[in-house]
């Protein structure tokens, strides 16, 4: 383990995978990689597509030549490159070095590509600007693909969920690097603030093997704020009615051409004594946090790497509010300490100009202790991850590329519950080879599309080996075929595996009387996902839109389930005996209607079904079946004001039985729950180009959630529960903030 850690240590360093003799990176004006961009020498089909990252590689010409640029949204751009010329930094409305380009389209803040072989969605900075967006989980608030819940009505815990089923079973990524499994997996989309994002790419189905078999929905890989792209100094200000307040400062600083380094602060507190539906107990949590991320970057001509290092202290205080009268309140405390240590290496200097290799790895050390009224939890994991690539070229243009790669993760949990000792040791060692067949760039306007113009492919294949779970072979492949530019239909299939965290994962239920009881020695979840989408998109006079439809469903081999149904003493987890799926159907459509107004209207529907312990097939409890998005966001022409308006629909959901419970207790929590919509609302005026001033209110309608703790009069009695929650337990809330940065 020691030599392991040194070895992680040593390479804890980044670059961008791909060795090419011109390199370069494509950006908007706000920074934001242009992820899809096509990039081609004039009058050849060779070309290439830009990364997540905004970043290319092309063989370069020994003679003058222009490259063409295009992307959704903008006009075509020719720029001339010298042969001297080995790595440019192209900027949608000005290219580096090179020459003055005005583009005046304007390209959409969430966006389904037309030309990547993946499903995949990106979001850009603009899109987490028209809500507060203090969190990860925050920054989803405008979006149809992914859904955030309450886990309880205590502990203010928050779960993505995405294709119907739990944010467990999406495999969430920072810079293509694995995030805070286990111990801190619950709290994990509040350890990201969301000013340190630059992009989110949400890829939707089993996606690539590239960074593991954990992904069984989909993966979400946030791209933070690079120091080299980020302003000098920034600061943002945030302060709520229901007595939150938060600061998020950069500080970042080029030390030379090659050498760039940034700090990213973040600090956050909660306190107040909301009681408004009172039943004794806090309506949020009380909170401190402190969040600190240290970056430094070299971008060398042939080594290029990042070395990070991140500490989280975050303090939850919940339960019930102490007075006179309580003489033994029922309090919730969660503490956690986390120390990560991560980065990534390369090299880029292979005669074989297709050929690249890099590593990427992440040492961690995670604590925590809680305690729920009498319940204990207390635990600490050590975690170590590397990742090593191989990258060629099969052709000289880049049309057929090969992947390789092998990893090793390590996790050592001593975890307990009480008397319930779950600790254990994880070891995975894994291999993955991945083909991908790019479809090729036209070499100009009246280029005919080919069949090599219209299909793409990724397929791919892992085997690991888990020290519990044994053998694990993980087959996954994506196909595409345009239609036109803009128009295209994906197919995937793929197996994804994940080693359940009961404890960890479902901290929220521990706010409860029941007893935990894990009814089986339980085994690796496993399960196949099948998927569909269709992209448009289009064109009404001036004004611009796009349509998508994805259809998913996932099918589970086997699954951890956690039963609250059976027993209303009992929080059983078991193995799955029977059938288990989700079929998810999302559409989507966006247009700009008006000079500077843009709507978006999102339909969504789930079904969620899971056998139980008594051998029936129902619909999984607290999942609704039907949800729907529509969003207004409202620019004004000189760009000094924004106005942005979100409506969420909530369907019904089936509340979990509570035979056995007495009925006084649980008088509205039987059958479905109502449906009910969300409104938020934000206003942001720019006083200048540094700074600007944002306000705004959510759940504007003031929808609140009847009696969600069951009998709270007696939180140490046989009947106490707070798991069951399916709408906001506070009413309308106001807040400003402010930004402010220096180039």
């Amino acid at each position: 383990m020691r030599n392991l850690i040194n070895i992680c240590f040593f390479f804890a360093l980044s670059i961008s995978l791909g060795a090419q003799n011109l390199t370069g990176t494509i950006t908007n004006e706000k920074g934001e990689f242009l992820y899809g961009a096509t990039i081609l020498w004039e009058g050849t089909d060779i070309g290439t597509v830009a990364d997540e990252n905004g970043f290319f590689e092309l063989i370069k010409k020994d003679t003058i030549a222009f490259l063409r640029i295009e992307y959704v949204g903008y006009d075509a751009v020719v720029l001339e490159v010298l042969p001297s010329e080995n790595e440019l930094q192209i900027a949608v409305e000005g290219i580096t070095e090179l020459m003055e380009v005005e583009v005046a389209a304007k390209r959409r803040d969430s966006y389904v590509s037309t030309i990547s072989t993946l499903n995949i969605e990106t979001l850009g900075s603009g899109e987490f600007r028209k809500a507060p967006c203090c969190s990860l989980a925050e920054s989803f608030s405008t979006n149809a693909s992914i859904d955030v819940a309450y886990t309880d009505a205590v502990t203010g815990t928050r779960e993505i969920r995405m294709l119907g089923l739990r944010g467990t079973y999406t495999q969430l990524l920072v810079e293509k690097r694995p995030i805070v499994s286990g111990l801190g997996s619950a709290f994990i989309m509040e350890y990201i603030p969301g000013t340190w994002l630059n992009s989110i790419q949400i890829s939707k189905g089993t996606s690539t093997v590239q960074n593991g078999y954990q992904a069984i929905t989909g993966q979400i890989n946030s791209e933070l704020v690079k120091p080299f792209q980020d302003k000098r100094f920034f600061i943002n200000l945030y302060g709520s009615t229901f007595g939150r307040g938060e600061a998020n400062i950069h500080l970042n600083h080029q030390i030379s051409d090659k050498w760039s380094t940034g700090l990213l602060l973040h600090g956050g507190t909660r306190k107040n004594e909301m009681d408004d539906n009172e039943d004794t107990f806090y309506d949020t949590p009380q909170k401190t946090m402190v969040d600190v991320l240290w970056r430094t970057f070299y971008r060398g001509d042939v080594l290029r790497g990042q070395i990070n290092a991140h500490v989280i202290s975050d303090r939850h205080q919940a339960g019930q509010i102490p007075n006179e009268e309580l003489l033994t309140p029922y309090e919730v405390k969660q503490n956690n300490d986390r120390y990560e240590l991560f980065g990534k290496i390369g090299y880029l200097g292979f005669k074989n100009e297709t050929q690249s290799i890099g590593l990427i790895a992440d040492v961690a050390y995670h604590e925590l202790d809680s305690y729920y009224g009498n319940l204990n939890h207390q635990g600490v994991q050590r975690n170590a991850y590397i990742n090593g690539m191989f990258s060629t070229g099969l052709d000289s243009v880049g049309t057929h590329k090969l992947d390789l790669g092998v990893s090793y993760t390590y996790d050592d949990y001593n975890e307990q519950l009480d008397q319930i000792d779950i600790s254990r040791t994880e070891k995975v060692v894994g291999a993955f080879a991945e083909y991908s067949f790019v479809s090729r760039v036209r070499s100009c306007e009246d280029d005919p599309y080919t069949f090599a113009n219209k299909f793409g492919l990724v397929v791919g294949a892992r085997l690991d080996h888990h020290n519990i779970s044994g053998v694990l072979f993980t087959p996954r492949a994506n196909v595409k075929y345009n239609f036109s530019e803009d128009q295209v239909v994906r197919l995937s299939v793929g197996r994804g595996y994940r080693m359940a965290n009961v404890i960890a994962e479902n901290v929220g239920v521990l706010a409860s009387s029941r007893a935990i009881v894990l009814l089986d020695q339980l085994d690796i979840e496993e399960a196949w996902n099948f998927g569909f989408n269709f992209t448009q998109n289009f064109k009404i006079g001036e004004r611009e839109g796009s349509f998508s439809a994805d259809i998913y469903r996932t099918n589970f081999v086997n699954q951890v389930v956690m039963d609250l149904n059976s027993n209303v003493e009992q929080i059983q987890f078991y193995n799955l005996n029977g059938e288990s799926y989700a079929n998810s159907f999302l559409g989507v459509a966006s247009m700009e209607v008006l000079k500077g107004l843009e709507l978006k209207v999102a339909y969504k529907f789930n079904d969620v079904k899971v056998t139980f312990l008594d051998g029936e097939l129902r619909r999984k409890p607290m999942n609704a079946r039907h949800r729907g998005l529509i969003t207004l966001d409202y620019s004004t022409p000189n760009e000094k004001w924004e106005f942005n308006v979100g409506n969420q629909f909530v369907g019904k959901q089936r509340f979990v039985d509570l035979i056995g419970n007495p009925q006084h207790n649980f008088n509205h929590h039987i059958g479905d729950t109502p449906s009910y919509m969300i409104m938020n609302t934000q206003v942001t005026y720019k006083i200048s180009k540094q700074l600007e001033l944002y306000g705004g209110c959510e759940n504007l309608t003031n929808y609140i959630q009847e009696d969600p703790i069951i009998d709270w009069q007696n939180p140490f009695g046989n009947n106490f529960d707070t798991s069951h929650v399916y709408a906001p337990i506070t009413g309308a809330m106001g807040y400003i903030g402010l930004r402010f940065g220096i180039e």
